[in-house]
């Protein structure tokens, strides 16, 4: 925390950023129902499956949300794997299914630097995870070469330093499961075991325009709660 103080030392709100890529799952999960006392089984017809799309996710702490970034589990991408998304939206893909170097560099030149319009002038702070997929040669490069500051988080401590953690994915996810199950019980949805890729974007831009309300706040709040900005150690420390 002090070398972060030092760090974001007179660097406006606007201008301090954090990514964190996370998955959408395909799986709606359990709710409660009502039931006869007594049913010794009581069961909801749902199909679905154990995977996932990995999307990267960026905002400030002034409580702006970069448009998401999307990456599939694939050898090839299709032109319809991106249509009817939200606006901005980028798509990529990997073995894997997750971010690797590749995708996260071009995450960083394509969708970050140009989105924030970075300048020599007006230093920027960008705060994630220390993975080894996002300690990237290019993109440290261009964070020298843009005055950018390339902040890792200490290992293990995500669930209570990093912004998206704390107080966005949590209500995005609880509305992506509303929209996951509703889609699964409409007449498209319940024909599938998982989301086909060519109507994820369609699920995703429902989830953009469903968060919009409360997701500017929801980061203004994590930033806060993790004492990053405004800057206080003690709000970091009193949460141990």
């Amino acid at each position: 925390m002090d070398n972060l103080g030092e760090t974001i030392k007179d660097i406006p709100a606007s201008r301090i950023w954090n990514y964190d890529e996370t998955n959408l799952s395909d799986n709606p999960g359990n709710k409660k129902v009502i039931s006869k006392r007594g049913a010794k089984y009581v069961e909801k017809i749902c199909n679905f499956s154990k995977s996932s799309t990995s999307v990267m996710f960026c905002g400030n702490a002034e409580g702006k949300l970069l448009a998401p970034y999307v990456v599939y589990k694939a050898e090839n991408m299709w032109t319809t794997w991106t249509e009817n998304g939200p606006e901005n939206t980028r798509y990529n893909r990997s073995k894997s299914g997750w971010f690797d170097s590749i995708t996260f560099e071009d995450w960083f030149t394509t969708h970050f630097l140009k989105e924030i319009k970075c300048s020599k002038d007006n230093p920027t702070v960008l705060i994630g995870d220390n993975l080894a997929s996002h300690i990237n040669i290019k993109v440290l490069q261009l964070c020298d070469q843009y005055n950018i500051k390339f902040v890792c988080l200490p290992p293990n401590t995500t669930h209570l330093t990093q912004p998206l953690d704390v107080a966005f994915f949590a209500p995005m996810k609880k509305v992506w499961r509303n929209i996951l199950t509703k889609w699964k019980e409409s007449k498209t949805g319940s024909k599938y075991s998982t989301i086909p890729k060519d109507l994820f974007p369609t699920l995703l831009s429902e989830l953009i325009n469903n968060i919009k309300t409360n997701a500017g706040q929801n980061l203004i709040s994590g930033f806060k709660k993790c004492g990053i900005f405004p800057f206080n150690k003690q709000t970091l420390l009193d949460r141990l």
